[in-house]
């Protein structure tokens, strides 16, 4: 036998191929990334960058389905992720570190309070129990679940009782100017420490034992993030876009957290809470009469159907050649199929989502909107921050929806300021595709 190879051990391999457990050739990007279409650390992110084309530089409009303004150059190697490429445990991981991600750029110091004055937390809780919570859902067998079982749950659940004070002391800060500074410093009080101890829960796996308050202060951060502009004092998103992509990327996190605990909520009293957003597949058939008597659009059934035509006809564009390299003639690469498929999953979620909503009459939740964020790939959620016009058009029909919902106080005009922000940033182009939603938000 011929001498031992001298083995060189390194610990400068990308962290995806230590995650994974193997071992990094340490390219740039690495064989291992390349080869599973996974985005390497070892290459820096690009993104999807607009580009005019050469109708609309001359001032011409492009057609519905004409030619895109991106070119194949836009895209990244390697997809941000889709269903053609990465697992289902792959994807759930990344949405529980972008959400762990999230939850660790909330402020780590709990802003100081004077804790002794426990009149002013009862003076909350009073609030929460007879005001907040009857405006967070507007079901009564919701509303019994946000006033009696979250509270009794926060009892023996410190987080979440910060997390149901945050809440009001939020809601008061709209309802009584005059106390709005003192209100948003007890809001952002208990919501930092509220979120110290949530942080640790969620880093291990969720067990029998702590799963249903894990998931009451879930809810929680969602309308708390939803609530963005009154927890900074302001009336408007700073970056609409860019923030409601964070929002959906908190709602992957948090539905990939409780996923294996969803059937189990049905048996409890948490039910409400997903029984309402929550469809069988003989219940996803939409029906033009019960359409007729809902909040939707009475032609929304031929928008879907145009929005699907629209993503067929889009001209996506094959992945670029270097990432061919190091790759065998067994390895499957990513297409323009893939990036089409992850459109399509959206379009079909819109479509459920438009389902609840017909179901539901006058009786919306927000939680039958935000459903859609479920549906949204990593590559997707890159091509909106990236203001891709694919993504765009498609984010522009859910603002319709958004707009049925966001009278409320934690949402409110969401759907105005982020249409108006598409508008800004869309390829001009593309605007035609703005002319349905704007008839819906803006003349409501």
């Amino acid at each position: 036998m011929g001498p031992r190879r001298p083995h060189r051990k390194s610990r400068n391999g990308c962290p995806q191929c230590k995650a994974r457990r193997l071992k990094c050739d340490e390219k740039y990007p690495c064989t291992n990334c390349v080869k599973h279409a996974i985005q390497c650390s070892y290459v820096e992110r690009s993104v999807l960058t607009p580009v005019e084309s050469p109708a609309t530089q001359s001032g011409s409009s492009m057609l519905s389905y004409g030619p895109s303004p991106l070119t194949a150059e836009s895209y990244p190697a390697t997809p941000a992720g889709n269903p053609g490429t990465l697992g289902h445990e792959q994807r759930k991981s990344e949405s529980r570190s972008d959400l762990l991600q999230f939850l660790s750029d909330s402020p780590a110091e709990i802003p100081a309070l004077n804790t002794d004055d426990w009149a002013s937390d009862l003076e909350l809780m009073h609030h929460y129990c007879t005001v907040t919570c009857n405006t967070l859902t507007i079901r009564e067998d919701s509303r019994h679940v946000w006033r009696t079982v979250l509270p009794m749950e926060g009892y023996s659940n410190k987080y979440l009782m910060h997390g149901i004070l945050a809440l009001a002391a939020l809601h008061r800060s709209c309802l009584f100017p005059t106390q709005k500074e003192k209100s948003l410093k007890a809001s952002s009080y208990h919501q930092a420490a509220g979120l110290k101890e949530f942080r640790e829960l969620i880093s291990s796996p969720i067990d029998p034992s702590n799963w249903q308050p894990v998931f009451c202060f879930a809810s929680m951060v969602m309308v708390y993030i939803c609530a963005s502009p009154v927890r900074l004092g302001e009336d408007r998103w700073p970056a609409p876009i860019s923030n409601m992509v964070e929002l959906f990327s908190v709602v992957k996190g948090l539905q990939t957290i409780m996923e294996p605990w969803l059937r189990s909520l049905r048996r409890t009293q948490l039910a409400p809470l997903v029984n309402c957003i929550w469809l069988e597949d003989e219940m996803l058939i939409p029906s033009p009469a019960t359409i007729q008597q809902s909040l939707l659009p009475p032609d929304i059934q031929t928008r879907i159907s145009q929005l699907h035509r629209f993503i067929d006809d889009y001209p996506f564009p094959h992945i670029q050649p270097q990432s061919y390299q190091n790759l065998s003639v067994s390895d499957e690469l990513p297409s323009p199929f893939d990036y089409r498929a992850d459109y399509k999953h959206a379009i079909r979620y819109f479509e459920i989502s438009t389902r609840q909503i017909e179901l539901a009459g006058p009786h919306v939740e927000v939680g039958m909107v935000l459903m859609w964020a479920y549906s949204l790939s990593k590559q997707f959620q890159a091509d909106l921050e990236a203001f891709h016009p694919a993504a765009l058009v498609l984010l522009s029909h859910w603002c319709v929806l958004l707009r049925i919902v966001d009278d409320s106080w934690f949402i409110k005009d969401t759907s105005l300021q982020l249409l108006e922000d598409i508008e800004n940033k869309i390829n001009p182009g593309f605007r035609e595709w703005l002319v349905w939603p704007r008839r819906w938000v803006f003349g409501k």
